[in-house]
């Protein structure tokens, strides 16, 4: 049986402002390991007083094994918001 991979620091896959408005809270995608276990973490940041980005505890984290699932999910609303006029064709 071969060992699962491991990463000693996070992966950031992405970071985006969490609103056009709202430039002081970021959205944060990682991978990430803790305890042995990987998962993707979907995390609000905020800013501290000094002006650096600092994790919060809002957010979710997803096992890998359910990684396919969420992103499914995610792209079918993604779908649904565009069908019903959330969203601009061209979003990306």
């Amino acid at each position: 049986m071969s060992r699962r991979p491991t990463v000693d620091e996070p992966i950031e896959i992405a970071k985006f402002w969490k609103s056009a408005r709202n430039r002081k809270q970021s959205i944060v995608i990682a991978i990430k390991q803790y305890e042995g276990h990987m998962f993707l973490d979907c995390r609000l940041y905020g800013t501290n007083k000094e002006g650096r980005s600092v994790p919060t505890p809002k957010g979710l984290t997803v096992g890998m094994s359910c990684l396919p699932d969420f992103a499914a999910a995610v792209a079918k609303a993604l779908d649904r918001a565009r069908e019903i006029g959330l969203l601009d064709e061209a979003a990306p």
